[in-house]
């Protein structure tokens, strides 16, 4: 049975207490690697947008050893939410999202993948609902493991406008502290698409949230 037929056939399930009483509905992933070393590194963007959200509600992570991934879960308005960390390391990220959405019996359509993209310059995030990896090594474990492209994703940029040197060193690297202003106002503004995208569809994010912020500003 593949993992679509068995949320057809669960998703109306509902979820242990140890995680509130709101039925989950929807599941948002954050890519990272897990470990102390690479805790703020550029690639780990979707980590902390998610660690946000979970502080937002005053939820905690948990280590769930069935799927591999530290997670919670939140309310957003009158439905439940559940935050996945993949702790299968950035390469592997796809056998986390399949064993979660076969675990809580959740349709893919029902997910969001927040990561980061160096194509996308630091305070810029875009949303799609389908499409390549675009060479992002998580986002490509996903789309093997699902075998399908129509993944609804949240791409969080990190690109600088000068950057030297090997790719994969630059995205294992942290931010610089000249950055860190314009990192909180991404990270947030990335929170809110993440709650928007709950709350109405994906036109809306989209049309609201595919741009620049600078300074905390709109660009």
């Amino acid at each position: 049975m593949s993992y679509e037929e068995v949320g057809k056939k669960n998703r109306r399930r509902k979820v242990s207490s140890k995680f509130g009483v709101k039925p989950i509905t929807k599941i948002i992933f954050g890519l990272g690697n897990p470990g102390a070393k690479y805790k703020n590194n550029r690639h780990n963007i979707g980590y902390k947008v998610l660690d946000k959200l979970a502080q937002g509600s005053n939820a905690r992570f948990r280590r769930k050893l069935k799927i591999n991934a530290h997670l919670t879960k939140i309310d957003i308005e009158d439905r439940g939410v559940l935050l996945v960390k993949p702790l299968t390391f950035m390469n592997n990220s796809g056998i986390c999202v399949r064993k979660t959405l076969r675990s809580y019996g959740i349709l893919s359509d029902n997910c969001l993948v927040v990561y980061d993209d160096v194509d996308l310059a630091l305070g810029t995030i875009r949303f799609r609902e389908s499409g390549s990896c675009g060479g992002h090594r998580g986002i490509d474990s996903i789309i093997e493991v699902l075998k399908k492209e129509e993944i609804n994703r949240l791409r969080v940029g990190i690109r600088r406008l000068q950057r030297e040197g090997d790719l994969s060193d630059y995205v294992l690297s942290d931010f610089d502290k000249s950055e860190l202003e314009l990192l909180s106002s991404v990270i947030e503004m990335a929170v809110s698409a993440c709650i928007d995208w709950v709350k109405f569809d994906n036109n809306y994010v989209m049309r609201n949230y595919n741009r620049r912020i600078k300074r905390g500003k709109s660009l």
